[in-house]
């Protein structure tokens, strides 16, 4: 059995832009001062409510957009729902965790709770520069799953992995990024379609982010998995099916 997802041409970008919404100011000022250490993250507008924001984002269509959910007049999840025909990277920065299950379910990007700290900030920015250098790379992927094998194009090369070469996936909206020991690729396919199509017998999902293969793993922390290459984080709802599965007390 084959399934097919369609090819798309992407073209990379020097510098990325940005716009942040939130109606509380010191949030927003937080958010610009953390973005002042990325060069090429560049921010076109602060505004306190997504309809200050709208033209801009409208006329300029920014590749990134940072969203309070908790907002007057429109909260972030129903302006994201109003821009889906925009093609921008949405991370939601939130003091509400109750709202994760919605952002994920409109493949935001990322979900970050308030405080914001350093550290997360610099892992979500991280994702974001490799998803757009990885998504450009690719160019056009053709991507194929027949019985453990998924096939691809990559330029003009065909690349043919076998399911035991893949060490985890990762999410990124409607992308997933296969990471193997030598390289990873990025194909238009979502996560729950690759989970699908690969033998179950083998892989595990472990977060909403993250599916993992079993035999490639080296030892289960309380919060994360270590796969060999970087350790994996593992979400509340998995972790004792992980448990099981992995047979680890």
């Amino acid at each position: 059995m084959y399934v097919y997802i369609p090819i798309y041409l992407y073209f990379m970008k020097d510098t990325l832009t940005c716009i942040i919404v939130d109606d509380d100011d010191l949030d927003r000022m937080v958010v610009e001062a953390e973005l002042s250490a990325y060069a090429k993250m560049k921010i076109l507008g602060s505004y306190h409510n997504p309809i200050e924001a709208l033209s801009i984002i409208n006329s300029h269509q920014p590749d990134v957009l940072f969203l309070d959910i908790d907002m007057p007049e429109i909260n972030g999840i129903d302006f994201v729902k109003s821009i889906s025909n925009l093609n921008a990277i949405n991370v939601f920065i939130t003091s509400h965790p109750e709202y994760a299950l919605q952002g994920f379910q409109l493949k935001v990007f990322d979900f970050i709770l308030k405080p914001l700290e350093t550290d997360r900030f610099e892992s979500c920015i991280n994702r974001i520069f490799d998803f757009v250098k990885l998504k450009d790379k690719a160019e056009a992927y053709d991507v194929l799953f027949e019985n453990e094998k998924i096939i691809f194009k990559e330029g003009n090369h065909v690349v043919n992995l076998n399911a035991n070469e893949v060490i985890y996936l990762e999410a990124y909206g409607d992308y997933t990024k296969i990471v193997t020991e030598k390289k990873a690729h990025l194909t238009l396919a979502t996560l729950s379609n690759f989970l699908e199509s690969l033998p179950l017998s083998k892989f595990i999902r472990i977060h909403r982010s993250y599916v993992i293969a079993i035999n490639k793993v080296k030892s289960l922390g309380p919060k994360t998995i270590d796969m060999g290459i970087n350790d994996i984080p593992i979400g509340k709802t998995y972790l004792k099916e992980a448990k099981q599965i992995l047979k680890v007390n």
